[in-house]
């Protein structure tokens, strides 16, 4: 098979793949929306006590999707706008209100212990219908964007849980095929993955050059010959939330997150609770101005400082500085520290180092000069500046008309633009559009 375009950003702050212990909070903060879900539904009052995997609130227009609690305690409503605040902690969180969840049937177990939003539809990235059923599911183990959760993190207690949630997801989807998205290095965990598909054939390993974006779910449905309309994708990480909820009651509360960025306190992993206050997840002592990025550098999105702990659906946090002044002389810079496509700086003599990332902008933005870098560096062949073009004109039918579905809004069109054209941020909003039309169609 070949692959055309991709490409790796090189930057400083890779996490390691420990688990390390975190402090314990006083209480957790938990925001009542994500990039993809509105938890506009409360269902408790302030002043409330709850055990952990209570349902907090719930997502009305994403097939009532719950918030759960992660752990016991007092509601507060009002400390912080459309956070749900928990106080007074449980000091043992060992209890849980799961047991409402329907052990004879596994979709609504899953929904009620906080998976299935998880799951993901591949041509527009929202929730699926419970009711509905995917003709195949893809789970990509590693992700490239730098810096997402790496499989030695979440596979630390080895890889039968995960192959066993795959089972009962196979299982509930009618015995449809499942796809692994592994690369073509070697590891333990791959030769693990392998056995386990020659043992089973609805178990199918799909091997990609270790290149960014082609461990995208929608990359390899589209490289596959699969219906992107009746494919889903869920995380390796929540394949193993499944297990747990299936055979152990467990609600989902807890994620393994990434800690990376030239700032990241220290760079590992934590198994935290949703709502974990963020405060506690900064250098108290460096008093750099620093953003959170929810997710990796090319795809995440800024954490604004109206959010006080995590999200339901966050993963990885990339702490960079936030340069608020111009840099003196930018321009005569002859870009020793600094990596790109094009090759222009002096880096190129350099042996391949990391960059060290900031919020710096590295010039001003201007109308495209038709380079044909975004061309490039696309893994799905589409003509992004072309894409571009006709949606910033107001023309979403001659957009499609160029393939425009085919995009997977891996942003690399937006890092190689040498006119700093912002192609990631339009097309997001022209599928959200499209989305909203759908819904209210």
């Amino acid at each position: 098979m070949k692959f055309n375009g991709g490409y790796n950003v090189m930057l400083e702050g890779e996490p390691s793949p420990r688990v390390a212990p975190y402090q314990k909070p006083d209480a957790l903060y938990l925001p009542r929306y994500s990039n993809r879900l509105d938890f506009s539904l409360v269902l408790v009052e302030d002043g409330a006590s709850v055990v952990k995997g209570q349902v907090l609130a719930k997502d009305p227009v994403n097939f009532s999707v719950p918030l759960l609690a992660p752990m016991a305690g007092t509601v507060n409503l009002e400390f912080a706008e459309r956070h749900i605040t928990i106080e007074n902690l449980a000091a043992s969180s060992d209890e849980s209100s799961a047991d409402d969840a329907d052990p004879h049937n596994e979709r609504a177990a899953l929904l009620r212990l906080g998976v299935w939003s998880s799951l993901a539809r591949i041509d527009n990235n929202r929730v699926p219908d419970p009711e509905r059923t995917p003709d195949g599911l893809v789970v990509s183990i590693y992700r490239f964007e730098p810096y997402h959760p790496t499989p030695e993190a979440l596979f630390r207690d080895g890889v039968d849980d995960f192959l066993a949630g795959l089972t009962r997801l196979h299982r509930i989807f009618n015995d449809n095929p499942v796809y692994l998205v592994v690369p073509e290095t070697d590891s333990d965990i791959k030769r693990q993955l392998q056995k386990a598909g020659a043992d089973n054939n609805w178990l199918h390993l799909f091997e990609v050059p270790q290149t960014y974006p082609f461990d995208h779910p929608g990359f390899a449905a589209q490289q596959l010959g699969l219906n992107p309309e009746r494919c889903w994708c869920i995380d390796a990480q929540a394949v193993i939330a499944a297990h747990q909820a299936l055979e152990f009651k467990r609600p989902y509360t807890k994620k393994i997150v990434s800690m990376s960025g030239p700032l990241a306190p220290e760079l590992c992993h934590h198994h935290l609770p949703i709502g974990y206050p963020l405060s506690l997840l900064q250098d108290q002592e460096n008093s750099v101005e620093r953003r959170f990025i929810n997710g990796g550098v090319l795809t995440g999105s800024a954490i604004g400082a109206d959010q006080l702990g995590l999200d339901a659906e966050c993963r990885a946090l990339t702490v960079l500085e936030e340069l608020t002044e111009r840099e003196i002389l930018a321009f005569v810079q002859p870009g020793f520290n600094k990596q790109s496509f094009t090759k222009t700086f002096t880096s190129v003599f350099k042996p391949l180092f990391r960059e060290k990332l900031t919020t710096a902008l590295g010039g001003e933005s201007r109308p495209c000069v038709f380079c044909g870098f975004c061309e490039q560096v696309c893994p799905v062949g589409i003509i992004p500046h072309l894409v571009y073009r006709y949606l910033d004109n107001d023309k979403p039918e001659e957009a499609y008309r160029v393939e425009f579905d085919k995009c997977i809004d891996c942003g690399l069109c937006s890092y190689v633009c040498v006119s700093k054209i912002n192609h990631l941020k339009l097309f997001r909003a022209e599928r959200a559009r499209a989305v909203s039309a759908l819904i209210e169609g």
